[in-house]
């Protein structure tokens, strides 16, 4: 019940954030996620799409997961991959971060989101729900998660496409196409004996 009014409250939040200004889209994401007995780490690059024909200065509200499995959020970082200097880490906490963008008029531009999630157990979480407060999915989406060899997968919300082994790691490939996810990336695991 906690846990689906913060996600209620977070998708308020971006909700009024992008009634303020519409003419944001956030059309598509890679992540690559990597998982270790201790650790869950999201590098993603995010692609935006300014339509207006004005300069857009944006806040915009990155949620962690919250679960009694997961320890401390560290390690977060922002960058625009495209314009140094026009995306930054404002604030944040345990439940989340508060990022500053600047987007020109008819424009688009990729941020680089990073950040590393202490572990307590056998569960990682990464936040899909709130792409509906988009209003729209993505037009494309593409995830992959690497794993050691010593962590047995016990249950994932979502079947991968793919599957790359290495002599020491495994890793996941997910590729989508007009994807509104209508439920949170959780991978549940344990580790080998």
């Amino acid at each position: 019940m906690e846990k689906n009014m913060k996600i209620s409250i977070i998708i308020i939040l971006i909700s009024i954030t992008l009634q303020l200004s519409a003419e944001l889209r956030f059309y598509r994401e890679d992540l690559h996620f990597t998982l270790s007995d201790s650790t869950f780490t999201v590098d993603g690059l995010y692609f935006l799409r300014n339509d207006s024909e004005k300069e857009l200065k944006q806040y915009l509200f990155y949620p962690f997961p919250q679960d009694s499995l997961y320890g401390l959020v560290d390690t977060v970082f922002c960058e625009n991959t495209s314009r140094p200097d026009s995306a930054k880490v404002v604030r944040w906490n345990q439940n989340g971060a508060s990022l500053q963008i600047t987007i020109l008029a008819q424009d688009t531009t990729v941020m680089r989101i990073y950040y590393n999630h202490k572990l307590k157990g056998g569960k990682a979480e990464y936040i899909l729900e709130t792409t509906a407060a988009w209003g729209k999915g993505f037009e494309q989406a593409y995830y992959d998660l690497t794993f050691p060899k010593t962590i047995k997968i016990k249950l994932i919300s979502y079947i991968p496409d793919d599957l790359i082994e290495t002599e020491t790691h495994y890793k996941l490939i997910w590729q989508k196409k007009d994807f509104l996810p209508l439920k949170n990336f959780v991978v549940e695991f344990e580790i080998k004996p």
